[in-house]
């Protein structure tokens, strides 16, 4: 794939910014923007973004901060108790509902309605914040989405002639046929540390084709004997030494890297790890695809996840906060974002581009959306315990899974009390 050369280089944009960016004065608003995913993509871009920004409005000046993505939100709400909250944050919808909880962003209704290319949103990406308000409000401006996909090495594969797989089934096969535990090569990568949570909701609700969490009255569908069915054959890709030892801490960077090393060739992730691997692979080397399919032919996938911006309430700049929110949402830098780090836009102009028009990844994207085989499962953020759900039961329960510490059974029960207790207590609490 052939993409506009944007980025200027780390040495260049450092030159650029020194050249492009006025003298400040006295005059200047200075705003402080904190991002949740600090890496050396995002920070490269934000820093170009913001030259641009400060050269088109001389009288603002950005103090760029990139976090730790598994210490973000906790950065955040430390900031908010402790009153030295930045001025702009960006937030998953996994963030929204916390920050809303906490009073502390400000509703955008309004303040969008003035902007240029407000008519250009992506209207389900609006719909997909505002969801996660318990009031419905705008609390969040989404910039772009990421959708939960499969990667493969595609000069690997070819090289040993091996097909990518499009079912469950087909992966399992592949697995067992291509482990090599004595050198260290396997077929998949699998994730048993931080964030494995959409990797085991993705498998488990495909293979028991079910897209909703709860029932009508609020009881989660986790403890039904298909779900425990389901994780023992995904976890069976480890019991029986299919994928490296190291899967069963395996996070984000632990995968990505054995993926990027030829230790496997195949894993599940989402758009936005494109980046590490064009770095890690080189383009035409590795093609992102479909999630896998049940033996019904379904996929059941987490819904698209919108990322944006917010303006904290306790901003003294909100005028410069609007500005620079505005700016990064223009289809220009929505753009220039989403094609570095293999984002989908919500500035639908972009949608126009030849970049988007042309770009393969985007054509998988597109097909998604549209595939009447795939279906949607959407994800409890309305609960302030998901957060916790997420990072103190999943993860744990599932390495116990896989250390046979625990049965399947056993653990996807206390997730379902857990979820459903939550979920009982919060539609209790809209009737009242």
């Amino acid at each position: 794939m052939k993409k506009k050369m944007y980025g200027m280089g780390i040495a260049a944009i450092v030159a650029a910014t020194c050249m492009a960016v006025p003298v400040f004065g006295e005059d200047v608003t200075t705003i402080d923007f904190w991002y949740h995913d600090g890496n050396d993509v995002s920070n490269a871009y934000w820093q170009e973004i913001i030259a641009k920004f400060e050269e088109k409005y001389p009288e603002y000046k950005v103090n760029y901060t990139g976090l730790p993505v598994e210490s973000s939100m906790t950065k955040y709400t430390t900031a908010v108790a402790t009153g030295t909250a930045p001025d702009v944050v960006d937030l998953r919808d996994t963030d929204i509902a916390t920050m809303v909880g906490m009073g502390c962003v400000t509703e955008l209704t309004d303040i969008v309605s003035g902007f240029e290319e407000a008519a250009h949103y992506n209207q389900a990406g609006l719909d997909v914040t505002r969801s996660f308000a318990n009031d419905g409000g705008l609390y969040c401006l989404p910039i772009y989405s990421t959708l939960n996909i499969c990667w493969a090495d595609t000069a690997l594969m070819d090289e040993k002639g091996i097909e990518i797989p499009t079912t469950q089934e087909e992966l399992l096969e592949d697995c067992e046929k291509y482990a090599d535990p004595d050198n260290n090569k396997y077929f998949f990568s699998l994730r048993g540390g931080s964030g494995c949570t959409e990797n085991i909701f993705d498998f488990i609700f495909t293979y028991a084709n079910v897209d909703h969490m709860f029932e009508e009255d609020g009881t989660c569908v986790l403890s039904q004997p298909i779900f425990a069915e389901a994780l023992d054959k995904y976890a069976s890709i480890y019991w029986n030494g299919w994928t490296s030892s190291d899967s069963l801490t395996n996070g984000f960077t632990e995968m990505v890297a054995e993926f990027g090393s030829g230790t496997s060739m195949f894993i599940m992730h989402n758009s936005s790890s494109y980046a590490q691997h064009l770095a890690n692979l080189g383009e035409g080397n590795f093609k992102n695809v479909k999630p896998l399919a049940n033996d019904e032919g379904t996929v059941v996938t987490k819904a698209l996840s919108a990322v944006g911006l917010a303006i904290m309430n306790s901003t003294e700049h909100q005028d410069a906060a609007a500005a620079f929110v505005e700016f990064v949402a223009n289809a220009e830098n929505d753009e220039f974002i989403c094609a570095t780090e293999g984002r989908v836009p919500m500035n639908e102009l972009v949608y126009e581009s030849d970049w988007f028009k042309n770009d393969p990844y985007n054509l998988v994207y597109s097909e998604m959306t549209t595939d009447e085989n795939v279906k949607w499962l959407t994800y409890p953020f309305w609960l302030n315990e998901f957060s916790d759900f997420t990072s103190s039961y999943v993860a744990p329960g599932w390495q116990a899974v896989l250390l046979k510490e625990r049965t399947s059974e056993e653990v996807l029960k206390e997730w379902a009390d857990f979820l459903t207790n939550a979920q009982k207590s919060y539609l209790e609490s809209i009737e009242k």
